[in-house]
Parts: structure tokens; sequence; C-alpha cells
């Protein structure tokens, strides 16, 4: 395992090439883009700072209300310029420092009325209209505007296009010739960027709700309906056409001048703001999908544009070198991390660390003004992670494949399985743990050797056979078999893998183990002339399992008071005549489950406490009526007799005792009973047996 250590770095670079065009192919292709525009869209959605907001603009739409409006009174969308012309007179006389129009006009429509929009937009300072790189509006061409330079010293048109990414969604503006440019009273060098959003249309009627900053009014953002103000400058333009028969420029000029300011609390709202006016309703197909919504007005986003150009500047989109600077930076934090290739744990935190901090980086700086393009370092990050990992994986099988076949021969495959999952665990100590521990022994085994004396061959392949018989039956139930020691065998279970049941699957596989035996007796008695049998001693306690041995040789094993009372139970089978004997918290567990019998308090040499010792009959339900009878009969005579009804125990003991008549424990307690009838035994007197061998 040491030289497969040696081997990292060189497994490492191997596979860094193929990554880092992974991470090239990731970014050039769309989904890389698509991931950026999502995370872009969502910041923008919800910003770590809001962008600053100035204080004097208003956003006028002509929205359903308006177009119920103009319905009920017959007129149908595109409206006639009139009703174009009564909206700018009515904003303009309102005070709006500046009218925004969102709307192109660029087809003739009746002369008359293309004349008096031209006019009336001409003579009021503070319109700004849309247009094209290829064309202004229908009513300004170029000779009118020749004809009229009084009217258009200032800026009087701006571009209108704005690009959409491949989504067909926009999220960066051109600032210079724009309609936001044009919007402004005085210009601000800008080349425009990435857009710095404050939310979507229906987000700004909240403003009007919220306690801003000392540099923003309390009143926010109005949206206002261009219906009142259609209505309003129905009379105007009436009074206007009256003053100017022949819509004469310079006659419209005078008579505007003429009109008398708008107040009220509708002109409050747009007087000295500067005004964007577009449409929001559904039948005038001008709205945009945008990342603050999926159906915006075309006009928020140069009113958008207009606040960075006005108050916050744009956002600027870091170039590809400084993408893949950090897709470098991040991808190399990790593989650095994962040079223990013991572990996952460090190159796993690494990854999800710089993921965080790249993302909650990028998300932060947009508030700065910087995005920072996410999606291809986070990428490298995850195919650094992925690469580490795989690079584990196939060391870690390896590995795995070399220590299975360095122990799988000599070792259990519970411990072979437990150092693959833990290789730590292959070192000196051990840890406290609850577990049974199974010892069995060869009844008659002397014997064999004795007949053959001269066949060790034959020998060798009976116990071989017990002993395989007897693994198999450990196996099957969760055991771990720990050692053999000549024809006895000792096994653990709940070690090293936890085993919930653990009581109960060494009771099981102890009877299991009685059974094979009688096939063995049939396969070789004839051979060897011997029949065997096996004892069996089960307990159930806290003892040490771990490896345990010197530096050269180690064990996994357990140890403890709990371990060498189940071999003393394996040989007080001796003394009590039976095949299987229980601790007495293995039978507590098993009680339910499996038929036990209490012998006696036992007390085994080298300890004073003694501890109910417990025959095992078989699972409940399997017992034979006569068996059945007799543990019935024994139990209820033992417990008399613990409970010094003497009398009563003889009795109950006496027919247990003609049900089996060999059988030790009953004997002894039946001559004990009938003893005490008449000679009662002192007051702490309890059914001890001490063994004065091991």
């Amino acid at each position: 395992m040491a030289d497969l250590a040696h081997t990292a770095p060189s497994l490492r670079w191997r596979w860094l090439l193929p990554a880092a065009a992974l991470v090239l192919a990731f970014h050039l292709s769309g989904v890389g883009g698509a991931l950026d525009r999502a995370f872009f869209d969502a910041a923008s959605r919800h910003p770590f700072r809001p962008p600053p907001l100035p204080i004097n603009s208003a956003l006028v739409l002509v929205d359903e209300q308006t177009m119920s409006a103009m319905s009920a009174q017959g007129v149908r969308w595109p409206f006639p310029r009139i009703i174009f012309a009564q909206l700018i007179a009515a904003l303009h006389l309102a005070g709006a420092e500046k009218v925004v129009v969102d709307f192109t006009f660029f087809e003739e429509s009746d002369a008359m009325q293309d004349q008096l929009l031209a006019g009336v937009a001409a003579v009021a300072p503070s319109v700004v209209l849309a247009r094209t790189a290829e064309q202004s509006p229908v009513f300004w061409p170029a000779s009118y505007v020749a004809a009229h330079p009084q009217y258009f010293r200032l800026r009087r048109t701006g571009l209108v296009e704005f690009p959409a990414d491949v989504d067909s969604v926009a999220r960066a503006y051109v600032a210079p010739s724009s309609l936001a440019f044009a919007a402004l009273s005085a210009p601000v060098p800008s080349p425009g960027g990435l857009l710095r959003w404050h939310g979507g249309l229906y987000q700004y009627p909240d403003l009007l709700k919220k306690k801003t900053e000392s540099r923003l009014t309390a009143k926010g953002v109005p949206v206002l309906s261009a219906s009142q103000f259609i209505a309003v400058g129905r009379p105007i333009i009436e009074r206007l056409t009256n003053a100017a028969p022949d819509l004469d420029v310079d006659s419209l000029a005078k008579a505007l001048a003429a009109e008398p300011p708008l107040t009220g609390e509708t002109a409050e709202l747009v007087r000295g703001k500067v005004v964007f006016v577009g449409a929001s309703a559904s039948g005038t197909f001008d709205v945009k999908p945008m990342p603050v919504g999926k159906i915006e007005p075309g006009v928020l986003i140069h009113w958008t544009a207009w606040t960075n150009l006005a108050a916050g500047g744009f956002i600027t989109a870091l170039a590809w070198p400084f993408v893949f600077g950090a897709a470098l930076l991040a991808g190399g934090v990790v593989l650095f991390s994962g040079r223990n290739h013991l572990s996952l744990v460090a190159p796993t935190a690494s990854a999800l660390g710089m993921a965080a901090l790249l993302l909650g980086g990028s998300y932060a700086a947009l508030s700065a003004g910087w995005f920072l393009a996410p999606a291809t370092p986070v990428s490298a990050v995850s195919l650094v992670l992925l690469g580490v990992i795989a690079e584990n994986f196939w060391r870690e099988l390896r590995r795995k494949r070399e220590i299975q076949s360095m122990f799988g021969s000599y070792v259990d495959p519970g411990v072979v399985a437990e150092l693959v999952r833990n290789p730590a665990s292959i070192r000196l100590g051990g840890e406290r743990r609850e577990a049974t521990v199974f010892f069995s022994d060869l009844v008659g085994f002397t014997d064999l050797s004795e007949k053959l004396r001269d066949q060790p061959e034959l020998m060798v392949e009976v116990v071989n056979s017990y002993l395989d018989e007897t693994s198999e039956c450990l196996h099957r139930h969760g055991a771990y078999v720990d050692k053999y020691i000549g024809d006895a065998v000792m096994a653990v279970l709940g070690a090293p893998q936890h085993l919930p049941n653990h009581a109960l699957a060494g009771c099981r596989a102890a009877l299991e183990t009685q059974l094979a035996i009688t096939g063995i007796n049939t396969r070789y008695a004839d051979k060897v002339g011997v029949r065997l049998a096996v004892r069996v001693g089960l307990n159930t306690g806290e003892m040490i399992v771990g490896n345990l041995g010197s530096s050269r040789k180690k064990n996994y094993t357990v140890m403890g008071d709990a371990v060498n009372l189940a071999s003393r139970l394996e040989g007080a089978n001796k003394a009590f005549g039976t095949g299987i004997l229980l601790g007495e918290e293995t039978a507590r567990r098993v009680q339910g489950e499996m038929v036990t019998r209490p012998l006696a308090r036992l007390r085994v040499k080298g300890k004073l406490q003694a501890i109910e010792a417990h025959t095992l009959h078989g699972a409940v339900g399997t017992l034979s009526a006569g068996e059945k009878e007799f543990v019935e009969a024994y139990c209820a005579g033992y417990a008399a007799l613990v409970d010094r009804h003497f009398a009563a125990a003889a009795a109950t003991l006496s027919r247990a005792l003609v049900l089996r008549p060999d059988d030790l424990s009953t004997h002894r307690w039946h001559t004990a009973a009938v003893t005490f009838t008449t000679a009662p035994p002192p007051p702490d007197w309890e059914p001890i047996v001490s063994l004065d061998s091991k």
C-alpha cells in the first residue's frame, strides 16, 4: 500500500490535460453560456445590493386601461397620430423635463395628423423620439430638420435598437446614440454594457411605499397610465389647431407657449422628471423577455439603461482570460487538497468551498459593476473533483484487491471486509463492544486420535469436515470465526460486523452445529468406528475487540471476562451432561425465540460471583411433546426450589425425573429438594454449582 501512495502524482497528472480540454469544450459550448445567463438573471432579480436609482423619472404606459378607454371611443391600435400628439402635449405642459417616446413612426399616416405630430413634437423641446440606424421618424425627414434648425439644436432622437442574446433576452445595452443616451441632460461617456436591473414593471409601484436612502425620494418611480394624459391633451390639441389651423411650426410653437401649465396630482407625478413613454398592453406587441420577467414592456430596457447612465453605470463582463484564470486557480486548489489520496473529505470540501466562493463572489461582484461568468470555473472545479474521485476509486479498488488476495485464504471474510472498508483498523489496539462468543469442542476426539493413530490423513479429513461444517453454520448466521484450536472452534457474533441479534444468531448456529455433527457421523462412523458429539458454550457481554498481537503477526480477536466465561461454559457441559450451555445474559435475550432451561448458579474457577447457566433445547415450536413436558416440569420444580418451596419442588422434579431419568441437573435438584424438605438449608442458600477445573 505504501507503493501505491508514490504513484499518486503521476496518476493525477495523467488526466489533467483531458480535464482542461473538457473545461474548454464546456466554455465554448452553449451549455456554459446558458448557465451563465441563468445565473445573471437570478442575480438580477435578487441583487446583493440594489443599484442606485435616480429620483427624477416616471413611466407612462399605453396599458390595458388606455386600450379600454380608446376602444370605448372607437379607436383601435395602432392609434392615430393625433392621439400621440395629445399625449406628448399633455406631458410637456405637465412640466416633464424629458418626454422619451419609445414608439416608432416610420410609416406615413394621415398627412394632417403627421404634420400635427411633427410640429407638436418639434416645438416641445422636452420630446425625444425613437429612430433606427437607417430611419428617423417619417415626419422628421432631413429636409424638415434643416428647415427648422432652432428646434433641433439638442439631440431629439435616439436609437431604439438593443442587442439580444441567443435566447432573445435583452441583457446588454449599447449606450452611444441610444434613446437612453438622448434622454440625458448632460452627455455621459459610456460604451454601455450589461444592465443593472431594478426589477420588473410590477415591482416599481412597490417603491412608492418604501422609505429609501436620503438621495432618493420617498415617492420612488411612478408608473402611470397614458389614458389620463391623452384625455387631458385632447382639448389642448383642439386649442392648438384652432390657433394654428395651417399647422405651421412657428404658429404651433406660439400657441403651445401660450398654454397654461397643467396642474393637479397627476401632473405633479411627472413634473421635473424624465418620462419614458411606452406600451405594456398585450395588443401593442411591444413586450419583451427580460432577466427580471418573462414579459416586460420594451421601454423598460431604455429606462433601465438611462438609470445606469444617470446613476450607477453598467456592469462590465470580465473577458475570457479572467474566467480561465479563475478556473485554473479554483481547479488547482481542489487538486492540491486531493494530494492525500486516502481521503476524499479534503478535495470535496475544497470543491464545495471553491464553488460557493465563485458563485458568491460573482453574485456580490455584480453589485460592484463586474460580472465573472461562473459556469466555466465551477465546471473546472467539478471536473477536477471528478478526476480526484475517479483516481481514488481505481486506486482504492486496486488496494482492496491486494488486501483480499493477501488475506482471503487465511482470515475470515468479515475481517477482510472490515479492513477494506477501514484500512486504519490495521493497527494494534481495540474497542469495547457488546458481542456473543461461541466456543465448541469435539466429544470423542481422544478416542478418534487413538483409533486413527496410523491414519493421520483420515483423522485430518474427519476434523476438517467437522471444522468446515461448523464454520459454515457460523458464517450463515453472521459469525466471525476467530480461530481453530485443534478440534475446538472459537467464533464471535457482533464483531467485526455489527449484528443486532447476535445472541439469537449464536443459538441458531449452535443448534445447526449439533445437526451437522450427525451428518459427519453418518459419513465416517463405519470408517473410524467412533461416534462424535459436540459441546458448545455461548456467552453474551461486553468485551475488547480489535487487532491484537505483535508488529509481525496480528489477530483480530476478542478478550475479556465474557470471553473466558464462554470457554468455561463449553467445558462445563461435561459436569451437566449437556450439549449447549448459555450464559445468563444470552439466555435472557433469546427468551420468546428459544426454549432454555436453567441448570444452576454456576461458579467457575477463579470467580467468586456465580451466574445462572442455561441449556438450550431448541427453537420455540420445534420441541416434541415429551421434551416440552419435561422442560415445563423441570422449570416449575427449579423455580419452586429457588423460592424454597422444597416439598413442591421435590414433587414436580420427581415428575420431570420420570420423563428423563438420566438428566443430571434434574437428579441433583430432586435429591436436594427431598433433603431440604426435612433439613432446610441456610437462608442465604442458592442452587450453586462450583467448578474447580477449567
